[in-house]
């Protein structure tokens, strides 16, 4: 099979195949990891499209104490990384080709071949204690903690090493 010919939509279509597979194949791969995660929620996922893959794996093995469970091959120009704790997966992609969104053309802005995303969210199980575990890991706190409310939830924006934001919620 000639893997230089795939489109940025089989790219797309193998990614969704990818993340379907991934909570079962996680599970089975969970080992304890070296440090706690950062919180404790009830289930989420988010996948990124990274400028440099193993900065990434960095930030979120030690910011948010994710354990890598899958590192499938590199396929043509795309690798990906899988990390889950605490309830959370994340899935880190780098293709060779992908751009920052300020750079990337019109016709490349909805493409999987954009860096980042604009905003993923997690339910915790202990706000206060996720909140205090990332100060004391350093993790940049972009806005809040905001305090529950009637009409929201007690929240937290922090962002990863790449700039992205991602929001803690209590319960």
């Amino acid at each position: 099979m000639n893997i230089s010919k795939h489109t940025p939509r089989t790219w797309a279509t193998f990614f969704v195949a990818l993340s379907v597979l991934l909570p079962s194949v996680a599970r089975s791969q969970a080992g304890a990891a070296t440090e706690q995660p950062a919180m404790k929620g009830a289930g989420a996922f988010f996948a990124l499209s990274v400028a440099d893959l193993n900065a990434s794996v960095q930030w979120y093995s030690d910011k948010l104490g994710l354990k890598v469970v899958m590192r499938p091959p590199k396929i043509d120009k795309a690798a990906a990384v899988i990390l889950e704790g605490g309830g959370l997966i994340v899935e880190l992609i780098h293709h060779d080709d992908s751009m920052p969104l300020s750079t990337a053309s019109p016709s490349v802005k909805n493409n999987i071949l954009v860096h980042g995303i604009v905003k993923a969210g997690v339910i915790v199980e202990d706000f206060d204690k996720t909140v205090a575990t990332l100060r004391s890991r350093n993790v940049q706190i972009a806005f809040g903690p905001f305090p529950a409310q009637a009409s929201q939830r007690a929240n937290v924006i922090i962002r990863d090493n790449a700039g992205n934001l991602i929001q803690f919620f209590g319960r």
